[in-house]
């Protein structure tokens, strides 16, 4: 296994850099949001929705998919998939150039199963190629990938606009993925595994995950977690222009370092869960939830717009410390030829909770008239998760060291 270390190594960053370009692929639409709403003379919130499309098919077939990659070798569907998400960029680039919005549509949800295949692919892979006393840190180094490649696209696609025009980014940043999809089949292969299965999931062991007290628990904490993540990364820019006068690109900018601090809070959770605590799980969401709860009240507090962005990216890296963490600890409380189907139930829960959470709370302060609400949301997902957290069992110990 000594002789792996390397190759291990290279699948991370070969799947960092793969999540990096899937990541960039999907944030695209909101990247050139007026160049598309020009020329295909939709309005914004259907531009928007373009955004949301691939992660729609992943809510819808998350699951099923996950039952399946846990009956088949994982590896092999890596470029599968990429090609899958490849196919669908070129049909956005085909529908965009063309002006065809109901045919964007559907090549955005084709491309979501791909996209959702490499998302959970990496994490088992991130989980099986390292010892259990790494495998936190692992897979949180991974997915941190995915908030960079959201400020790739931000930023390059608006310049690769220019020379390829804007619907000529989404092959470009399609191709990435399939290129480095086959850098990560090479590099698994030579890698020997840890807690791998050796048979495919079975009816009784789905419906055992099914039945596991345990993996709810962490669906739980993972739907609360990334609803309050979206509730700041979608309110926070129009709550900062309207209470401090300035304009939506400016506090748009600000608001942009709440998510980018995932590329450093992610892997650090997991790597003080692994290292500090002894692969403990329950003190690091303890502390992102509690963090967080605390930091809305003062944000709600808050006099100034330094303060009040300065406690923002606080905030971002207490919530997002258990992100990475939660798909390594829900696998821990199945058997390894579930691991797949465990992941899949809580990134739907996540992506679940992205969505409903901003529409809750914009009928929040619909209602109100105000934004107190929006706070107070916050805090109550913040409380709730800490309750949760309290309530549930702590998964790291479960995993005997290899």
């Amino acid at each position: 296994m000594t002789g792996d270390s390397g190759w291990r190594v290279g699948t991370i960053a070969a799947g960092w850099f793969l999540l990096l370009f899937v990541g960039a692929y999907l944030i695209t639409p909101a990247s050139v949001l007026t160049l598309v709403m020009a020329d295909l003379g939709v309005t914004e919130a259907t531009a928007a929705a373009l955004v949301s499309m691939p992660q729609v098919t992943a809510t819808v077939i998350g699951v099923p998919v996950g039952i399946y990659l846990d009956r088949v070798r994982t590896r092999a569907v890596i470029p599968a998939a990429a090609v899958i998400l490849f196919l669908g960029s070129v049909g956005d680039w085909i529908a965009a150039s063309g002006g065809d919005v109901t045919l964007l549509v559907g090549s955005r949800l084709v491309a979501g199963l791909g996209m959702f295949v490499l998302w959970v692919v990496s994490i088992n892979v991130a989980a099986s190629t390292f010892p259990p006393a790494r495998r936190a840190t692992a897979t949180s180094v991974i997915i941190s990938g995915y908030p960079a490649g959201y400020a790739l696209g931000q930023l390059g696609a608006p310049l690769l606009a220019g020379s390829v025009t804007w619907p000529g980014v989404f092959p470009v940043f399609g191709g990435a993925v399939l290129l480095l999809s086959v850098v990560l089949y090479v590099v698994v292969g030579r890698v020997s595994r840890f807690q791998t299965s050796t048979k495919p999931i079975s009816r009784a062991g789905f419906e055992r995950v099914v039945r596991n007290r345990d993996v709810w628990m962490v669906v739980v904490i993972t739907t609360l977690g990334y609803s309050l993540y979206m509730v700041f990364n979608s309110w926070m820019p129009t709550y900062i222009t309207r209470r401090f006068g300035i304009s939506l690109a400016e506090s748009g900018a600000f608001v942009a370092l709440f998510p980018a601090v995932g590329i450093l809070a992610r892997p650090t959770g997991g790597l003080v869960s692994d290292t500090v605590l002894g692969q403990r799980r329950r003190p690091v969401f303890a502390a992102s939830f509690g963090g967080a709860t605390v930091l809305a009240v003062a944000m709600f507090y808050s006099a100034t717009i330094g303060l009040l962005v300065a406690m923002l990216v606080v905030a971002g890296v207490f919530i997002q410390l258990q992100i990475g963490l939660l798909y390594q600890s829900v696998q821990e409380f199945v058997d390894p030829s579930a691991a797949v189907t465990a992941v899949s139930l809580a990134s739907v829960a996540g992506w679940l909770g992205s969505f409903l959470a901003p529409v809750v709370a914009g009928e929040l302060v619909a209602r109100a008239g105000s934004y107190t609400p929006l706070f107070g949301f916050a805090v109550v997902l913040g409380v709730v998760g800490v309750v949760t957290v309290w309530l549930m069992t702590e998964s790291g110990g479960l995993t005997p060291a290899a």
